[in-house]
């Protein structure tokens, strides 16, 4: 549930960012989407693929979404706005790392008893 908690906070913060910096990628929204799915079918259900599918996702949201945002990396390196928009750089990062928190969540989930016990 935390992972779908952070999947739901990730994709608010990129769908409310992105429209306005000329970053929107619906593959990122599916993805995560897809994702959230998952992880609500695994409280239900007890699948191991599901959690490597549901990894799979938020894994591809957060890759897709940094190597979309290369050109604002290289430009706060270099001190220039060319090939993206600098002053974003921190919006990038922090919806990055809260996607990472959502890819990693259903990894430690997958080495834990998901079943209760009655």
């Amino acid at each position: 549930m935390i992972a779908a908690a952070a999947a739901v906070i990730s994709l608010i913060r990129f769908c409310t960012w992105a429209p306005a910096h000329n970053a929107m990628d619906t593959t990122i929204v599916l993805a995560l989407a897809a994702g959230i799915v998952m992880n609500l079918v695994m409280v239900v259900k007890d699948e191991d693929l599901l959690v490597v599918l549901s990894t799979a996702c938020y894994a591809y949201a957060l890759f897709r979404h940094l190597t979309n945002q290369v050109g604002s990396f290289v430009d706060a390196f270099q001190g220039i706005n060319m090939f993206g928009d600098a002053t974003q750089v921190g919006n990038i990062v922090s919806i990055a790392i809260v996607m990472a928190v959502g890819a990693i969540l259903p990894i430690l989930a997958g080495f834990m008893r998901r079943e209760k016990e009655v």
